[in-house]
C-alpha cells in the first residue's frame, strides 16, 4: 500500500514523538494509530536510522534515540556583546533543518534574552548553548549576575511596593509590561517570547517561572548540570524550547496580545500558575495578582486547572476591581461550573456568558 507523502510524514513524526518520550510501546501504538503493521513501523524505524534522525541507544528502554546535536560558548561581559551579532553569527548556522517560522521565533526570543542578560544582570560572565534533534531545539542562556527575580524585587521596592518574596517576583513576570529599565525596554520580552515557544522556564534564586512547561524542574535540571562546570554562580538560567516546524508565526501572538494599531493591550494570566499553592480563595491573592493590570485593557483570566475559587477572590477581581476600572474588560476562560458560579455570586451576572471565550 502506497501512502500520501502527509501520511507517510505523520506517521514519522508520531514515531519519533514516541521514542523521545522513551515509550517502550512505539511500535505497538503507531501501528495501531495509523492501521499499519508494526513491520511496517520498522521500516519506519530502519529509514530515520538511516538518515541518522535516530540511534540505537541501551540506555534507553525502548532500544532508541534522537540523535542530538549541541553547541556551547561563554563570553565575557565586556560591553561589547550585541544580541543580533551573537544570533547571526553563531545561533543561525546551528538551527538546521527548522522552518523560516522557527527562525524568526528564535531571532526574537534569543534577542530577547540575551539583550536582558547583557543589559540586565550586570553579569561578568554569559553562557550559552544550542541543543537540537530532528523534532525540536532548545537554547539556554545562563549568566553569573544578580538574579531576575531579586532585580524585581528592587525595582518594585523602589517604587514604594514592600516585602515582595521572590515567589511573588515570579508572578510578576506573567503580567507582562515589567521592566526595571522602563527609559530604554517596554517590558515585553519574557512576556512574548515565553508565549511563543513551546516551553520556556527561568530558574533564579532556587525559584522558577515557566510557561508550558509541565515538568518544569527536570526541563531545567538538565540544563543546568551542563553548565555547572563552566559557572561559579548562577544568576539567572533561561531555557527554551520550540518545535522544529511550528504551526505558529511570531506574528500570530503579537497580533493575540498587542495589535498593531493598539499596542500591548491584552494580557493573559495562568492562574494555576499564579495560586501555585491551592486554588484561589483569598483577597490578598487577588490583590497580588492585580497589582499592575489596570494598564492593560482586556485580561485574559485562565482557569485551566482551578477546580474552586472563593468568594473573596473572586469579589476582588470581578467586583471590586472591575467597578474600580469599568472601562477594562475581564474575560474569564476554561472555567469551570464552580468557578462561574462564583463570578456570577459577585457580580450579579454582570459578566456575560459569552466573555468566556476570547474573540
Amino acid at each position: 500500500m502506497s501512502f500520501s507523502e502527509e501520511k507517510r510524514k505523520a506517521i514519522q513524526l508520531y514515531m519519533l514523538e514516541k521514542i523521545r518520550m522513551d515509550d517502550t510501546l512505539f511500535l505497538k501504538k503507531t501501528a495501531e494509530v495509523f492501521s499499519i503493521s508494526e513491520t511496517s513501523v520498522r521500516r519506519y524505524v530502519k529509514m530515520c536510522i538511516d538518515k541518522k534522525l535516530i540511534e540505537v541507544s541501551n540506555k534507553n528502554q525502548c532500544g532508541y534515540r534522537l540523535v542530538t546535536y549541541e553547541k556551547k560558548w561563554s563570553v565575557s561581559n565586556d560591553g561589547t556583546l550585541e544580541e543580533d551579532q551573537i544570533f547571526y553569527a553563531e545561533i543561525l548556522p546551528e538551527l538546521k533543518e527548522i522552518s523560516k517560522n522557527a527562525k524568526d521565533i528564535w531571532a526574537y526570543t534569543f534577542a530577547e534574552i540575551m539583550n536582558n542578560a547583557i543589559e540586565h544582570s550586570e553579569a561578568e560572565k554569559i553562557s550559552y548553548a544550542v541543543k537540537r534533534d530532528c523534532l525540536y531545539t532548545e537554547i539556554s542562556i545562563v549568566d553569573d549576575g544578580i538574579g531576575v527575580f531579586k532585580n524585581i524585587q528592587k525595582y518594585l521596592l523602589a517604587h514604594g511596593i514592600k516585602n515582595v518574596s521572590t515567589e511573588q517576583a515570579v508572578l510578576e513576570l506573567y503580567k507582562g509590561k515589567l521592566t526595571t529599565n522602563l527609559k530604554e525596554h517596554s517590558g515585553e520580552g519574557i512576556f512574548f517570547s515565553s508565549r511563543m515557544l513551546t516551553e520556556f522556564a527561568i530558574l533564579s534564586d532556587h525559584a522558577i517561572f515557566s510557561m508550558k512547561s509541565e515538568n518544569r524542574e527536570s526541563f531545567i535540571r538538565s540544563h543546568l548540570i551542563a553548565y555547572y562546570t563552566r559557572l561559579e554562580k548562577v544568576g539567572t538560567m533561561v531555557v527554551m524550547k520550540l518545535e522544529n516546524q511550528p504551526a505558529h508565526t511570531s506574528k500570530d501572538i503579537f497580533d493575540r496580545f498587542a495589535p498593531i494599531e493598539r499596542g500591548f493591550v491584552r494580557t493573559e494570566i495562568p492562574m494555576r500558575e499564579m495560586c501555585p499553592l491551592g486554588n484561589p480563595v483569598a483577597r490578598s491573592q487577588a490583590r497580588r495578582i492585580l497589582r499592575r493590570l489596570d494598564e492593560f485593557e482586556e485580561i485574559i483570566f485562565d482557569f485551566q486547572g482551578i477546580d474552586f475559587m472563593g468568594q473573596g477572590f473572586a469579589d476582588e477581581i470581578f467586583r471590586v476591581f472591575q467597578n474600580r476600572h469599568p472601562s477594562i474588560r475581564l474575560i474569564p476562560v476554561n472555567a469551570n461550573e464552580s468557578v462561574l458560579g462564583m463570578i456570577h455570586h459577585v457580580t450579579v451576572g454582570k459578566i456575560e456568558q459569552n466573555q468566556q471565550s476570547e474573540e
